[in-house]
């Protein structure tokens, strides 16, 4: 086994990779091919670039700003996916389409993490969402505003299986649109009364 291979699984490691990848990641590289992943720029890995060439850092956890700052600096045209699962799921991180039938949505994130540093675009993993027939959504942050120890914002929401595809075949991302419900007639009305 080379030193560029984990002893106990086999998995190829690179220079600064942490061993230990957790599913969250390794969900999201899953079908990249090993030229899209942990791509060496200036000292450091980029976690995915997509065959446009832009590169997908992959956020489980906090990251300290001066890191953020770096990453942003080294690899220019990038965006950020972080993991903001646990917080829709608990109800602290909430959306509304602003019109019913189109992409564009409202939030408010009650006790975010902290997005201040980042000045690329910033994408958050929802998970399957119960806001969208438990759809997995990746929201795309277009504004934001810290208020109160809350974030509110807009942006719009795409699928997991777009986001990905996008990742891995340069395949443009396109919004995710909710069903068109009808609207309820006097009858339905009645009949939830």
């Amino acid at each position: 086994m080379s030193p560029s291979t984990c002893p106990k699984c086999g998995a190829r490691l690179g220079p600064s990779r942490v061993h230990g990848e957790g599913p969250w990641n390794r969900s999201w590289r899953a079908g990249l091919t090993d030229t899209q992943q942990w791509v060496p720029r200036s000292g450091l890995e980029a976690d995915v670039v997509t065959p446009d060439g832009i590169v997908v850092e992959l956020q489980y956890g906090s990251l300290a700003k001066v890191h953020i700052e770096q990453r942003e600096r080294i690899y220019g045209d990038m965006v950020w996916l972080f993991d903001a699962r646990q917080a829709h799921k608990s109800g602290r991180l909430q959306f509304r389409f602003t019109t019913p039938g189109q992409p564009h949505i409202n939030f408010k994130w009650c006790s975010p993490r902290s997005l201040d540093a980042c000045h690329r675009p910033v994408y958050l993993d929802l998970g399957d969402s119960d806001q969208a027939e438990s759809r997995h959504l990746v929201l795309k942050i277009n504004r934001r505003y810290p208020a109160r120890g809350q974030l509110l914002g807009s942006g719009l929401l795409h699928t997991a299986t777009a986001f990905h595809n996008w990742m891995a075949h340069g395949i443009p991302l396109t919004p995710y649109i909710p069903p068109a419900h009808p609207a309820r007639t006097d009858d339905d009305a009645d009949a939830a009364a």
